[in-house]
């Protein structure tokens, strides 16, 4: 079986891991603010606070904003990854479900229009691909959602740069993937302060609302600072598979998602004529783990009605787009394709 993730690990990353490993400093220290200084750096940021993952990222975020200002209903895609919809909840708000398009970016009309009587917004670059809302003025505070799609641009910027606030992951099978970990990263330094002290128990000398045990250790920090140095080689192997792979859809039953390529090529998603599941089952009985980019649309899980996400669900695929595919690899899953045909 093709995967449909498979980050690589190889000789750079366990050497990495035994250094820090023989250093004797496993929790979070200098590798830890090494990972902090490159981020903010990369995303031209003023600072960037490490955490334990990438969901504890937008729930900090929140909570650090909700120190400056009422934030109650909260904004977020209808067709993400589930971990932002828990992320919002921890944070004690409440999350309202913004549809997408075709092309599985938000609607803009309708996402300005909603984010009017909202608190705030995770604004999500969906499945590597880059969501041109993030350049637009907002009526309330947006956080940035790069877990996807770091390493991309958006008029000549890199994603990130945008937000009040912004939140990576270092999630093994994400651009920027080491094991586990996550960061958030803003420009106005109360709020960083914020998010640092509430990563920490032991080190809080006042009482506050809220504050976890958020650490990320150098352990899992050295490996993403590997992965950094990895990324634009990876991501344009990506690129090359996935150009190679637009070739392959050449009829009506499926095409790849408009926009596609406008970004890091982190994904290679489809949209089918109503076929999703089919295509699914199909390619994993070929061997190839296709699968749905998302487990269940937000608005699902929520029972509220989203059309826009209705459809991505019925109809979007995503096929396997790895950085190490061999010819054999990518010849087996252009013949799991055309068997679609």
């Amino acid at each position: 079986m093709i995967p449909h993730s498979r980050p690589v690990f190889g000789q750079p990353f366990s050497q990495a891991v035994q250094q820090v490993i023989a250093s004797g400093q496993v929790a979070m220290g200098e590798e830890t603010t090494l990972l902090e200084q490159r981020v903010a750096s990369l995303l031209g940021r003023k600072g960037s606070v490490a955490v334990d993952s990438g969901t504890s990222a937008i729930t900090l975020a929140l909570r650090a904003l909700a120190q400056q200002r009422d934030i109650k209903k909260v904004g977020i895609p209808a067709y993400t990854c589930s971990s932002v919809l828990y992320a919002v909840k921890a944070a004690g708000c409440e999350p309202v479900c913004m549809d997408c398009g075709d092309n599985l970016r938000l609607i803009p009309e309708q996402a300005l229009s909603q984010a009017a009587s909202l608190d705030a917004v995770v604004l999500v670059h969906p499945f590597g691909m880059v969501e041109p809302l993030a350049a637009e003025s907002w009526p309330c505070p947006v956080i940035e959602d790069i877990a996807q799609a770091a390493g991309a641009e958006l008029n000549g910027k890199p994603v990130g740069s945008f937000g009040d606030m912004t939140v990576a992951s270092f999630y093994a099978t994400k651009p920027w993937g080491g094991a586990y970990g996550g960061m958030v990263v803003t420009d106005d330094p109360e709020l960083s302060s914020v998010v640092v002290s509430m990563r920490d128990p032991d080190a809080v000398s006042a009482p506050q609302p809220y504050v976890g045990h958020h650490q990320l250790s150098d352990v899992h920090a050295v490996m993403a600072n590997v992965r950094l140095g990895l990324a634009n080689e990876e991501r344009r192997a990506r690129r090359a598979h996935a150009l190679t792979m637009d070739e392959w859809f050449e009829s009506d039953e499926a095409r790849p998602v408009a926009g596609l390529h406008q970004g890091n090529d982190y994904r290679y998603i489809i949209r089918t004529a109503g076929d999703a599941e089919r295509w699914i089952e199909r390619m994993r009985r070929s061997g190839v783990a296709a699968a749905r980019p998302v487990q269940l649309p937000i608005s699902r899980m929520l029972g509220v009605e989203a059309s826009g996400a209705e459809s991505a669900w019925q109809n979007c695929v995503s096929i396997p787009l790895l950085a190490d595919a061999s010819e054999k690899e990518m010849a087996y899953i252009r013949e799991a394709v055309a068997c679609m045909s």
